[in-house]
Formats: C-alpha cells, sequence, structure tokens
C-alpha cells in the first residue's frame, strides 16, 4: 500500500465503519431513492415531555442527496470534486407543552456506499431559548484506536452554554435517533436471532448530553403483511411497525418513555418545490 493510499484510508476510516447487522441494499434501492424525490411523512403523536404526553404532530423527511466531503453539507450544482451520496433523515417535532412550544429537529447522514452515519445535528427552541448540536464521525489517525465522535453543543443552560469533547463509540454503536432509519435496514427476508448493538440515548432536548453507550438487543417478528422490530436496553423497549415489503415504511412507533407515533399521511414528492401558501393542500390531494 503506497502512502497516499494509506493515509486515504486513515482519513476515512472513521467514516466508513458501518454495522454488519444493518445492510446497505436498502439505501441502494435506485427506484426508490433515485428518483430525485423524497419521502415526507405526516405522523399523529404523543411526545412526552415533563411527564406528560402531549398531542404532537411529527414529520420523517427521508431523501438521497449529493454531500460535500470538505464541508459535510449537501454540495450544490458545480461543486468541486469530493461528493458522495447520502440518505438525509430530518425529524421534525412540534410539540405543544401548556403555554409554550417546542420546535425541534433532528437530522442524520448515512453514506449510501457504507451505511455509516457521517454527521448528525439537532435544533431545538422552546420559549426559554435555542441549542444547537452537532456530531462529527471522527476522521483520521485517532480512528486506529477508537472509533467515536466530535460532540459540539451551544445551549441556553448555565454550565453548559457551549463547549466540544471527543466521545468514545464502542464497536457497532447506534445512536436511538438513528433508530427509525436503522431499523427498515435489517435482513428481513430469512428469519433471524436477536443481535446486540451499543446503544446511546436520544439527543432531542435543550440540554448537553452525556452520551454512553448501552447494551441493546434488536429483534423482530412478522405477522401478516407487517413486521415489528423491538429495540431493546434494560427494561426498557421500543417498538417499530414497519410495512412488510420494501421499502419498509414505518407505520408505528411506540417509544419506551410511553410516547407514540401513527403514520397519517405518507408522500412521495419534491417537497422543496410545495413552498406556496396552498402548497400543503396541493401536496395532501395527491393519490
Amino acid at each position: 500500500m503506497n502512502i497516499r493510499l494509506c493515509l486515504t484510508v486513515l482519513l476515512v476510516g472513521g467514516a466508513l465503519r458501518a454495522h454488519a447487522q444493518f445492510r446497505t441494499a436498502w439505501l441502494h434501492d435506485e427506484k426508490y431513492w433515485g428518483d430525485g424525490q423524497a419521502e415526507f411523512n405526516l405522523y399523529d403523536a404523543q411526545e412526552v415531555r415533563y411527564g406528560a404526553a402531549r398531542a404532537s404532530e411529527v414529520i420523517h423527511i427521508l431523501v438521497r442527496e449529493p454531500f460535500s466531503q470538505r464541508e459535510l453539507v449537501k454540495a450544490e450544482a458545480g461543486s468541486p470534486a469530493g461528493t458522495y451520496p447520502v440518505l438525509k433523515l430530518n425529524q421534525i417535532l412540534h410539540i405543544p407543552t401548556g403555554i409554550y412550544v417546542y420546535q425541534q429537529m433532528h437530522s442524520a447522514y448515512w453514506r449510501v456506499d457504507s451505511g455509516a452515519l457521517i454527521k448528525a445535528t439537532l435544533t431545538s427552541n422552546d420559549s426559554c431559548g435555542n441549542t444547537y448540536k452537532e456530531f462529527r464521525a471522527l476522521t483520521g489517525p485517532v480512528t486506529l484506536l477508537r472509533d467515536g465522535w466530535r460532540y459540539e453543543w451551544r445551549t441556553y443552560w448555565e454550565g453548559a452554554s457551549a463547549g466540544a469533547v471527543n466521545v468514545a463509540a464502542p464497536k457497532d454503536a447506534v445512536f436511538y435517533d438513528e433508530l427509525p432509519m436503522r431499523v427498515r435496514t435489517m435482513n428481513f427476508a430469512q428469519p433471524g436471532a436477536p443481535f446486540a448493538i451499543q446503544l446511546a440515548p436520544s439527543v432531542v432536548r435543550s440540554k448537553k448530553d452525556d452520551v454512553k453507550f448501552v447494551p441493546a438487543s434488536v429483534s423482530w417478528s412478522r405477522t401478516g403483511s407487517y413486521l415489528t422490530v423491538k429495540v431493546t436496553a434494560g427494561a426498557l423497549t421500543d417498538e417499530f411497525l414497519l410495512d412488510g415489503e420494501p421499502p419498509h415504511r414505518l407505520r408505528e412507533w411506540r417509544k419506551s418513555d410511553g410516547g407514540k407515533l401513527t403514520l397519517r399521511r405518507s408522500l412521495k414528492i419534491d417537497y422543496w418545490n410545495y413552498q406556496q401558501p396552498d402548497g400543503k393542500a396541493r401536496a395532501l390531494a395527491q393519490p
């Protein structure tokens, strides 16, 4: 191996590590993800805040897009060399809590070629203030010793207003907020035994996180035309109801904290072209 190739392997090594239990075939479905449109899902939700379930609307948007290797953002037309395709999931939460409202969005980006999560961000705002978090997969020589993430935050909480740390990640590490995508990539062609992952908690909150991975188990079963995937960590279980056939659309998510998402409407659409005042009505009028 020559020096240039060796350095390249070191630089991208951290971002290219994938989980053997989750397959990339789902990401490579050109007929579904290569049509230039997004999967736009609206959920009726019960999101738990302050110990109570709140009637909410949650939107999940999944779309393939070109990504800039240099800046780790969507590559614009005419972008210089160094781009590659990613699948992006935006989880948008609109949660009334008494007299004020939480507006939160978690964005995650996975490489299509490897299925590796390379970046995740969170914006959280409410009547108290704004918070921003970002996770980037570690790259370079440091990944020879360990996998991990560069975690940066800015919050409105005293003592945690801003900072950055490197977070070590064990083998088969998964973030809780990846699960709505990850469970859809499993091999459902033949029965499989439960498998283990290391799971980090959700970062969808306004405070800085203490990111710790804990052992968890993933299992699935088929009932009629649906699949049920269970992710269990200790005494807590999340349950995902999926369509039995690809692309295994997420129909329901029962969360371990008592929250629940139920699919109200799913669209395959170029949603960025529906910005007019009647855009939502026109989109929902589609068959």
